[in-house]
């Protein structure tokens, strides 16, 4: 259960861990009225934050910090300085247990039907809110993505289109020159990535000598590592000497060799970076089974992001309005679970996505406004991105920048790369 609650916990870490946050195209579907939570003088903003005391009987301890402080006191600067075009934001906070779906259900029923809000911020599975035509900004899902009528913002791409950029820069450093590589999905909802793994290794002319999902029952501990083991005595057999681990794969993998004491752990490279830096900081992993990781993000480490101007900025704010709540800067490279600055980090950073877009929706303020302002960002500086942001028709993330991100087995942590890789 507690490989569980880590599978839980990393998609609830939406930013450098580059969890599954993922941008959703709208389709076809039954839309709340376009002016909901809209009018002249105010917009309401919906936050179902993560309740991490939810997961605390599995033992996982880690704390990022207090989220409706956060959110309370930068919205309130935010309206202190006009507001979006004059119009106040008006929060409605809810918190939303991690495990399972059905606590996402309910805050989507409470806040896009009961409280009428215009936006979802980073709510966990988002697609009730899509369906329903209410625009989610850095939604994260435990299984994979959802179309909905409305899109999910964000910074992070989806797997299946940033493991494409990731495999061909590491490719094209040479990670896989003279290697026998298996492809191992963690669960049946990894199968699309794992087949566009192999496709872009194909096109790359990197040997793929075998590709395994794990299809045990999600949650069945004993299933999952039975069925990994017999996995990885399967690509020993065939002498694959690297592994590529997608989705959930990129945890359930080292996991399940330790849960199972193999002897066998070749190098692996992880598609999904969150997913091992959640086991990273939960020390839940040893490192004889991370050694030779290689993965990577599309954003900056929370150390770098933190120690941005506009986040600085955030911080201030936040710690003028609340001076007793405690907010610990993150260590470079991040390490133990007091992460409570990650609270005033994503609060920061998810505002200035929603209100970037939110202006350039105008005076007129609608789900189709701003659908197509969003769409329609191009070469925006946003907080938390590595580069530039730019969007695109049906396309509501950016794509490009790749920050490589190695393990240190001596030290038990990821070192992030100062910059993205040439790609």
């Amino acid at each position: 259960m507690r490989s569980v609650a880590i599978l839980l916990l990393a998609s609830v870490i939406t930013m450098s861990a580059a969890v599954v946050a993922v941008g959703a195209g709208p389709a076809a579907g039954q839309a709340n009225p376009a002016g909901q939570g809209v009018t002249a003088t105010a917009i309401r903003i919906g936050i179902p934050y993560i309740d991490l005391s939810a997961i605390r009987k599995f033992g996982i301890t880690l704390d990022q910090g207090n989220y409706p402080d956060a959110y309370n006191a930068i919205i309130a600067d935010l309206n202190a300085h006009g507001g979006v075009d004059g119009r106040k934001l008006v929060p409605y906070l809810l918190p939303v247990s991690p495990v399972g779906t059905a606590p996402a259900a309910t805050a989507c029923t409470q806040l896009g039907g009961d409280d009428k809000v215009f936006v979802a911020i980073a709510p966990f599975e988002p697609s009730c809110f899509l369906q329903q035509g209410v625009p989610t900004i850095a939604g994260s899902y435990q299984s994979g993505p959802a179309s909905g009528v409305a899109p999910n913002f964000t910074l992070t791409p989806p797997q299946a289109a940033y493991d494409p950029v990731q495999l061909r820069l590491f490719a094209h450093q040479g990670m896989f020159k003279g290697k026998k590589v298996g492809i191992f999905a963690g669960q049946a909802t990894d199968q699309k990535e794992l087949q566009v793994a192999q496709s872009t290794l194909r096109s790359l002319h990197v040997p793929v000598v075998q590709s395994a999902v794990d299809d045990a029952p999600p949650g069945d501990q004993a299933a999952i590592n039975q069925q990994a083991n017999i996995i990885a005595q399967r690509f020993q057999s065939s002498g694959v000497n690297e592994v590529v681990a997608v989705g959930e794969g990129s945890l359930i993998w080292p996991d399940a060799l330790q849960a199972n004491q193999s002897t066998y752990h070749p190098p692996f490279v992880a598609t999904n970076e969150g997913t091992i830096e959640t086991a990273v900081l939960a020390a839940s992993i040893s490192p004889t089974y991370l050694r030779g990781v290689l993965t990577s993000s599309p954003v900056p480490s929370n150390y770098q992001i933190w120690h941005t101007p506009f986040v600085q900025q955030c911080d201030r704010v936040v710690r003028k309005a609340y001076p007793s709540d405690k907010i610990t800067p993150p260590t470079n490279p991040i390490s133990g679970s007091d992460q409570t600055f990650y609270s005033v980090e994503s609060a920061c950073i998810n505002m200035a996505l929603f209100t970037t877009i939110a202006k350039a929706a105008g005076k007129n303020l609608t789900v189709s406004t701003f659908e197509r302002a969003g769409y329609g960002l191009r070469n925006v500086t946003i907080p938390g991105a590595a580069s530039s942001v730019s969007f695109g028709p049906g396309r509501s993330y950016p794509l490009g920048p790749v920050i490589v991100v190695t393990y240190d087995p001596a030290k038990n942590v990821l070192d992030f790369a100062n910059a993205p890789a040439a790609t």
